[in-house]
């Protein structure tokens, strides 16, 4: 028998290198001077003239906000039929728009895709902002937003009348609560070591301020073993929020009868559509911040192109979803479903239809070429495309559904008035505010994080000064850096954090709370008949439960990691610098400085020695 050998060396391609994420040979200290110098200079007239007008947009919106609270939702233009339209649709884009945080920073990060780090601190920023522009319908719709208050679960003095925690509108309520809460964590414990490098560059007022946002961050190394095991618990906990804000949002719809919208599809569908307008919107605003900062070794093409390529899956999402809608509408054999569909593309508004297929479905297709990729004039016009497509989906899905319902006698037709559309407008006036204010008192680059890619060879050496040290009996008792190194805490033998449990008693005592809550509220102290369900409908209450859950379990990781850590406000932070110092403790009689200095300094690492003579 002839034997016949394998072998897995056979022609390959050459391996192409890829190309580094930040551009320039960037050092530490570099990625910090550059990113700071926007916030150190004085600011340029392009960002005055940007921010005068954003403002002044926002005025006026509030100005109409002001107009409608005081006259009443009479200044609408909605009628008997119609009586959810543009505020409902401003809500649900605004609040689409604030997802593309969560997947860059959360679940990019679980991914491990590097690239998220030039653009993941802007994104968690638009994620705030644009809560805080959806957060504003809600509170006019109620017709008393002075009245707010009632919408949350508090003892009264109406016989104890509960919310209705079976609604899919208080689902809302907490959902966004905790959505915005979380998302506000994330970026602030993101931003913690950057406010200390900011903290050890000001002076006067300015470090003083820097002083209590930063915490007392020194950047030991057992402060950044419990940073990586919260950040990445944190990261978790708001990655299924993805896919229950946007989810609960839908239920709004899905849970009613109207049709067009009562349909199944509509969670999944609604989160990839919040993911597609997300990720236009964080392309819109970096190709501006990219013009008009210094900041292209940051934002490169391929960062650009890596977007692009999430913007064009997500469109293929979208469209999956307009073809299963319309593909379930034809062949359900229900007439009113049927009809709506129809109506959509061939009624009154079949024109923002056509709009609405036209920009997230064909226009994204060029994506595909590269050379379009690869232009940023080309990019930033179609995310603007995507964004007005987006809108023009969520005012086709209510509008049309609402103006032709089940009897042809109390059809109407909609259109917005001007009070509407000035609500709108200042909305964005106050999105691009925030987002300009943001940009000029804060790091809108990760500088951490960063510098954690840039895989200087310090890393290595400051790895093998602690192995070394180590070996020579030395007592290693703390090494501070200006960003975390990866496995370090495995060679200077520091134990793993148990912030995992505190994660877990937070999230399962908040979950069994709340549960225990509704049952009592809803079965016991006033009960509500809701449709024909059970007073203690455990199926109902499962939202608000998730949501608590991740609520809780957020803040009492983050809690635990500042009490095992010793940070607090305003505490004094040792200046963080920009090199890797070993801190060496003289615990013992055998202890000789120099031998521990001719380690470090064959490793070309900085030595402190404590408890030395």
């Amino acid at each position: 028998m002839t034997e016949v050998a394998f072998t897995t060396d056979w022609p390959r391609e050459a391996h192409r290198e890829e190309p580094p994420l930040i551009l320039g040979n960037k050092t530490a200290a570099d990625v910090t001077s550059d990113v700071c110098a926007p916030l150190e200079r004085k600011a340029t007239p392009l960002w005055w003239a940007a921010f005068l007008s954003s403002a002044s947009l926002m005025m006026v919106g509030f100005a109409a906000i002001g107009y409608q609270v005081a006259t009443g939702i009479g200044t609408w233009g909605l009628n008997k039929t119609v009586g959810w339209a543009f505020a409902i649709t401003n809500f649900v884009f605004w609040i689409g728009i604030g997802h593309a945080g969560t997947l860059i920073s959360a679940i990019l990060f679980l991914l491990r895709q590097r690239w998220r780090t030039s653009v993941n601190r802007s994104a968690e920023a638009m994620t705030l902002f644009a809560v805080m522009c959806a957060a504003v319908f809600p509170l006019i719709h109620l017709g008393r937003p002075w009245l707010a208050f009632w919408i949350l679960p508090y003892p009264n003095t109406r016989g104890s009348l509960w919310v209705n925690f079976c609604s899919p509108l208080l689902w809302d309520v907490f959902a966004i609560s905790v959505y915005f809460t979380v998302s506000a964590v994330f970026w602030f414990i993101g931003l913690m070591p950057d406010l200390a490098s900011i903290r050890d560059r000001s002076t006067g007022l300015r470090k003083q301020i820097f002083a209590v946002l930063s915490f007392g961050w020194n950047g030991s190394l057992r402060a950044w073993t419990r940073y990586e095991k919260m950040y990445l618990l944190l990261a978790g906990l708001p990655t299924p929020l993805v896919l229950s804000v946007h989810s609960i949002v839908s239920f709004d719809f899905a849970t009613s009868l109207i049709p067009g919208w009562h349909t199944t599809i509509f969670p999944p569908y609604f989160v990839a559509g919040a993911i597609f307008s997300g990720m236009s919107m964080v392309l819109t605003l970096m190709l501006i911040a990219r013009a008009v900062m210094p900041l292209d070794d940051y934002l490169t093409h391929n960062h650009i192109e890596a977007m692009t390529k999430l913007v064009l899956a997500t469109s293929g999402m979208v469209a999956l979803a307009y073809a299963t809608e319309f593909f379930t509408a034809m062949f359900s054999d229900n007439p009113y479903e049927r009809y709506a569909f129809i109506n959509r593309a061939l009624g009154p508004l079949a024109w923002g239809y056509w709009t609405m297929v036209a920009c997230n479905i064909v226009i994204p297709q060029l994506y595909w070429f590269r050379r379009v990729r690869r232009n940023l004039v080309a990019v930033f016009v179609i995310s603007i495309f995507v964004n007005i497509g987006m809108w023009f989906e969520r005012f086709i899905i209510i509008v049309t559904s609402l103006q032709r319902d089940f009897l042809p006698s109390s059809w109407a037709n909609y259109s917005p008035t001007i009070i509407e559309i000035l609500t709108l407008v200042g909305t964005f006036g106050l999105f691009f505010s925030a987002f300009l204010l943001f940009c000029r008192f804060l790091p809108m680059i990760a500088m951490a994080e960063v510098k954690g890619v840039l895989h200087r060879p310090e890393e290595e050496q400051v790895k093998r000064a602690v192995r070394d040290l180590k070996r020579a009996g030395f007592d290693v008792a703390d090494v501070r850096m200006p960003y975390v190194v990866h496995g370090l805490d495995k060679v200077a033998g520091v134990a793993p954090s148990r912030l995992g449990w505190a994660c877990a008693i937070g999230g399962f005592t908040g979950a069994g709370l709340i549960l225990m809550f509704q049952s009592w509220t809803s079965a016991s102290s006033w009960a509500l008949d809701v449709g024909g369900k059970p007073f203690n409908s455990i199926p109902a209450f499962i939202p608000i439960t998730f949501e608590v859950a991740v609520l809780l379990g957020t803040l009492a990781t983050v809690l635990a990691f500042f009490f095992r850590s010793r940070l607090w406000p305003g505490k004094r932070g040792e200046n963080v610098g920009e090199n890797f110092t070993v801190v060496v403790h003289a615990g013992n009689a055998a202890f000789e400085r120099a031998d521990a200095e001719r380690i470090a300094a064959r490793h070309q690492i900085d030595i402190t020695v404590t408890g030395a003579d």
